[in-house]
């Protein structure tokens, strides 16, 4: 009971992170101060800004916002001093570079994408504040991208130097929590347990971390550790992780068609199954002549249905391929985590689905949402300049500015609505603290050394809330308006008009920015999860319409990190919706089934290939009005191509091309038609003309 109640305390890393955090925050300002810069508080809020508990990650947020300051700088220079005589199209200039540098961040959806808004909003602040004096605009930029350059630095230097925390440890603990999870998920598969509505959730909740944890090898890239030099074996790593979760589904959906046939496993299966369960528990790569050795019954299994056209052993195949390629995904998992921890290279070999791993690694990318995004942040900018203009207000600059930075950090949600009003919250609490500090607190103060030890018992304390994910929200806007309201210079000012009405408009710019993401940019999290749908089953349709060979693992990666957006928006959204009820994961075995379809359709004989087509046909008309109709099923026509089509390629006497295509059939069958009487065993057509 005592440790829960203490769980609100800081650890130690907490606190080695806030004390390197604001050693950073005085070095870039006694750096900026010496140099004379004319904002050097911009410094400390950069510090801050990119301050991140591991050090690969804040080298790598810091690079970013670099090169987005340096963009955005340039853009500044660019437009201010030729546009300054014509106030309607600066505005709409710069509304457009932000709308389309927010939205191409957006769509890249990497840590990367930071840099790209951070080049739309650096241009709105640093040009609205030279209207009246455009000749300085180039000094002005420059000056502000040293002075970010100067925090960076420090940022990187004291985080790498002091007691540097990686990145590479926090992602093998991840895989090891991923995997683990994985396990009790393969183990309830085996066990014919899959309807367990905690493993649905597991299931799910996986396949938004192996996403998460793809992003977040990104930073390791950066790190000092030798983890740096494994990144290629961490993405690796999570190709096997994102085709596992489809690899499992499949195995449980065969296995309950299998189940409704009335077949029962063989002891040596069993056997099998329960080794594999135990090996699976103890994550660790398996010795090539035990693998051999618990493959051998599988290897019994399929010899013995491969000379029958039957379709109890027609799902048999389709079990042990299923089977064979968990268990051979679980092994090349394991192995490359051992490496990623123990530094080794390995020789990974593994070709999914027939096919070689994928080259690229697509997301999903939503265009509509990302203009619409870039809309609402430029609208915001356009409503703020028209207000300062009308207004006349000479600090008025301010609040177009904050209202587009604001929507353009929280336009990835449904709904920032509530998330910006929290933030105004929190930016009224940092104007109070500033107001004492400045008024009470600085005009005492001496020296540097006196305003750093002031400064300490506002930032520490800061640095321990961004530190930790519950209270990072308060920490960040705190520490990031805090600076500026100090307007920390070599010749502070104390003017009491001055510090309000600037950091008032801060305030205003805030109210705007809440207005616009309520009326225009909030949007509910099941209309966001059926764009995600349809996104999906417009990808089967087309890869069904289309006749080129499609790499599978492309589409996987699609599918699966669509599922990783949907996970979290599930929770918002009632239990009677078509969203809940729908399952991506079998759409993603479906639209695998038509990637091999498509792949192996040219190597048939006509008739063969005909009956294919029509399969193809009816499968993509499908999806086009499940599109219209999210509730709407599979035509019975559907089964019946799909019916003719197997009986076209069932004799036994196949090649190996009709068998995958066969195959496949098969796994289409049985996830459109769970529910479909059991196809009729039939006398191959190879041994009634033998007969005869």
């Amino acid at each position: 009971m005592a440790s829960k109640k203490l769980t609100w305390l800081p650890d130690t890393w907490d606190m080695v992170f806030s004390i390197k955090t604001f050693m950073a925050a005085m070095l870039a300002l006694f750096i900026a101060l010496c140099f004379d810069l004319p904002n050097p508080y911009w410094a400390v809020t950069t510090v801050y800004i990119v301050a991140h508990p591991l050090s690969g990650a804040s080298t790598s947020k810091a690079v970013y916002r670099l090169v987005g300051t340096a963009v955005g700088g340039a853009m500044s220079i660019v437009l201010v001093p030729n546009l300054v005589n014509a106030p309607e199209l600066l505005t709409l200039a710069i509304a457009l570079w932000v709308a389309a540098c927010l939205a191409i961040s957006l769509l890249d959806r990497t840590p990367r994408s930071y840099g790209f808004m951070l080049a739309g909003y650096t241009t709105a602040l640093t040009s609205f504040p030279l209207v009246d004096n455009p000749a300085t605009v180039f000094t002005y930029t420059t000056s502000r991208v040293i002075e970010i350059f100067v925090a960076i630095i420090c940022a990187a230097v004291i985080n790498r130097v002091i007691f540097p925390r990686h990145a590479g440890p926090v992602l093998t603990a991840r895989i090891d929590a991923w995997l683990s999870d994985a396990s009790v998920l393969i183990s309830a598969a085996l066990d014919r347990r899959p309807e367990d509505p905690a493993l649905v959730r597991t299931s799910r909740r996986l396949a938004a971390e192996a996403a998460d944890i793809r992003m977040f090898t990104t930073h390791v890239s950066y790190d000092t550790s030798s983890h740096s030099d494994l990144v290629g074996a961490s993405r690796e790593l999570q190709g096997l992780m994102i085709t596992l979760l489809p690899v499992v589904s499949g195995l449980v959906d065969v296995d309950a068609a299998l189940a409704r046939t009335g077949y029962e496993h063989t002891p040596a299966i069993k056997a099998l199954i329960t080794d594999a369960a135990e090996w699976m528990r103890m994550k660790e790569p398996m010795p090539v002549e035990r693998y051999s050795e618990l493959l051998a019954p599988l290897q019994t299994l399929e010899a013995e249905a491969m000379c029958s056209s039957r379709w109890q052993d027609l799902l048999v195949l389709d079990f042990a391929a299923r089977l064979r390629d968990l268990l051979e995904i679980w092994n090349d998992c394991v192995g490359l985590r051992q490496d990623i921890a123990s530094g080794t290279p390995h020789l990974w070999k593994k070709q999914l689905f027939g096919f070689a791993q994928a080259t690229t690694r697509p997301t999903h990318k939503d265009y509509g949402m990302a203009l619409f995004s870039g809309f609402s942040a430029a609208l915001a900018i356009v409503l703020g300049t028209v207000f300062w203009i009308m207004t006349g207000w000479s600090s008025g600059a301010g609040a177009p500015v904050i209202a587009g930075i604001l929507i353009c950090f929280f336009a990835a949600m449904d709904n920032p609505t509530p998330i910006i009003r929290k933030f105004m919250i929190f930016s009224m609490v940092a104007l109070v603290l500033s107001f004492v500090f400045v008024f009470a607190v600085m005009p005492v103060l001496s020296g540097f050394s006196s305003l750093v030890l002031a400064l300490s018992f506002l930032f520490l304390p800061l640095g321990v809330l961004i530190a930790r994910p519950s209270t990072f929200l308060l920490g960040m806007a705190l520490s990031a308006n805090i600076p500026t309201m100090l307007t920390l210079q070599s010749r502070p000012s104390f003017d009491l008009a001055s510090f309000l009405n600037t950091n008032l408009s801060t305030i205003l710019g805030t109210l705007m920015a809440i207005g616009i993401a309520a009326v225009v940019r909030s949007v509910v999290a099941e209309w966001s999860a059926r764009r995600l749908l349809k996104a999906a089953w417009t990808d089967i349709a087309a890869v069904a319409r289309k006749s080129q060979k499609r790499d599978p693992q492309a589409l996987l990666y699609t599918m699966l990190d669509r599922l990783s957006l949907m996970v979290p928006r599930l929770g918002s959204i009632t239990e009677g919706s078509a969203v809940i009820q729908a399952d991506m994961l079998k759409d993603m075995r479906v639209g695998t089934s038509v990637v091999d379809l498509q792949a192996y359709k040219g190597l048939l004989l006509a008739d063969q290939r005909a009956a294919v087509d029509e399969v193809l046909d009816a499968v993509a008309s499908f999806y086009t009005e499940r599109r219209r109709r999210p509730e709407a099923q599979p035509a019975p026509s559907l089964l019946q191509a799909v019916d003719t089509a197997i009986g076209a390629l069932r004799d036994p006497v196949r090649s190996s091309a009709a068998r995958k295509t066969l195959m496949a059939l098969v796994g289409l069958r049985h996830n459109l038609f769970p529910d479909a009487d059991q196809l009729q065993d039939i006398e191959p057509l190879a041994l009634r003309e033998a007969a005869e």
